[in-house]
């Protein structure tokens, strides 16, 4: 398939903006005709001579970043490799995936196929079309599962891997791994609460209202006390204590005598909790933990919630003698129901989480063989990548150094990029 390529000039860059048509199922080319990938080529002044990095955004369903300057981890990057920042398919200019599409919304066949074995085969056939022998691979988060099924299915291709918060679970079912972020993210909360003293009362009280009035956010779905929970996901972020407890400081306001939430608590919230820029986030995001062992993942976090004490659907805000607990990077069936952006989505995201034959993603035999050098930042108090699980499919790569820390959280690289990714830059060449 042909490659088109255009070039511009930014920061001091060279940016070249490549795309080349793949097609929707590699094993069978000719089933479901193909779609456009885009990657973006940034090549630093006087670098053009530099080996290849391709950036693997987490997610899963999101774009690659769209470079405003070259601080950060780029920057860094961009000292020693040429940085090519890929759209995974169906996301941004790869054919993104939008229910305001007159194509519609997508079969589940076609939906199955947007997980890492399906963007690492994307991949290869760009590395061919830019005539790359070899390249680098950098991954945040989804992106490390990313390269894991890389090493898995073309070893010989990689050079040195970076990953960050991104080592994934492997052979355990959806449910055990859910199990895991639940028991991670209560270690947090107990944390929120004690650093935030009044985020208790606070939640239990917005909860209990939204339970017994109809506040309607931005977008125009109702804010139910639920949907308000999953507000928890910015805990395990570094300034998520920090953000939503100035959003919990003062949310209410009297409206012709009666308690209401101010319209600016109202527009933060609907901000955060939309899937109008990524609806494919909460499609797929189960599909990714699917195959690793066998069975439907059908809708795990939503029945592991019930496990356990505090994060129940139903549980009483009013009642202080239970637990009470906001949601983390939790996916629920209701959300398909309530968020507007999602709502076309919801007969084929049932679809998806009943598939009960997902292939492999991993080969743990050929991963332990893949000549490539790699290096992981581990969070230890990661609440979306549990610890032990990465660490136990570390130990699986031929050469993977782990630096475990808990001086970030699972988004160390927006915190402190640059340090991020120059420190793995070395742990690679250490030895």
């Amino acid at each position: 398939m042909s490659l088109s390529t255009t070039e511009t000039t930014r920061f001091g860059c060279r940016i070249k903006s490549h795309t080349l048509e793949v097609p929707w199922d590699h094993e069978d080319p000719g089933r479901l005709g193909s779609l456009p990938l885009f990657a973006r080529e940034i090549i630093p002044a006087g670098g053009e001579n530099y080996p290849a990095l391709v950036y693997l955004q987490g997610g899963p369903g999101h774009p690659s970043p769209r470079p405003l300057n070259t601080g950060g981890w780029l920057g860094e990057a961009l000292k020693h490799y040429r940085v090519i920042l890929l759209d995974q398919r169906g996301t941004g200019r790869s054919g993104r995936i939008d229910a305001q599409d007159p194509a519609g919304i997508p079969s589940v066949e076609k939906l199955r196929l947007l997980r890492a074995p399906q963007i690492v085969a994307d991949c290869e056939l760009l590395r061919e079309a830019l005539g790359e022998k070899t390249w680098s691979l950098y991954g945040q988060s989804f992106g490390g599962f990313c390269i894991t099924a890389y090493l898995s299915a073309y070893p010989h291709a990689i050079e040195h891997g970076y990953l960050t918060g991104g080592l994934p679970a492997t052979g355990i079912h959806a449910d055990d791994l859910y199990r895991a972020t639940y028991e991670a993210l209560e270690i947090r909360h107990k944390q929120f609460y004690q650093q935030i003293p009044f985020a208790e009362e606070r939640i239990r009280e917005i909860s209990h209202h939204l339970e017994n009035s109809d506040e309607r956010v931005a977008d125009g779905g109702r804010l139910s006390a639920r949907r308000f929970r999953t507000l928890g996901i910015g805990l395990g972020r570094a300034q998520g204590f920090d953000h939503l407890g100035y959003l919990l400081e003062e949310p209410f306001h009297k409206v012709r005598g009666e308690k209401a939430l101010r319209g600016d608590f109202l527009e933060a919230v609907g901000q955060a909790l939309s899937f109008q820029r990524a609806p494919l986030y909460a499609v797929i995001h189960e599909a990714i933990y699917g195959g690793n062992a066998p069975g439907a993942t059908n809708w795990s976090a939503h029945r592991m919630r019930e496990e356990f004490e505090g994060f129940e659907e139903n549980a009483d805000p009013l009642d202080t003698s239970a637990k009470f607990y906001l949601t983390g990077e939790h996916i629920y069936p209701w959300q398909f129901e309530e968020d507007p952006a999602l709502i076309p989505f919801a007969q084929v995201a049932e679809e998806l989480a009943q598939v009960d034959d997902w292939e492999a993603q991993y080969d743990l035999d050929v991963l332990s063989t893949a000549p490539a050098v790699c290096a992981a930042a581990v969070y230890h108090d990661d609440i979306f990548v549990p610890l032990r699980y990465s660490l136990e499919t570390a130990a699986h790569y031929r050469d993977l150094r782990p630096w475990i820390t808990n001086e970030h959280q699972h988004d160390g690289i927006a915190m402190d990029g640059a340090g991020v990714f120059g420190r793995l830059y070395e742990m690679v060449r250490e030895y």
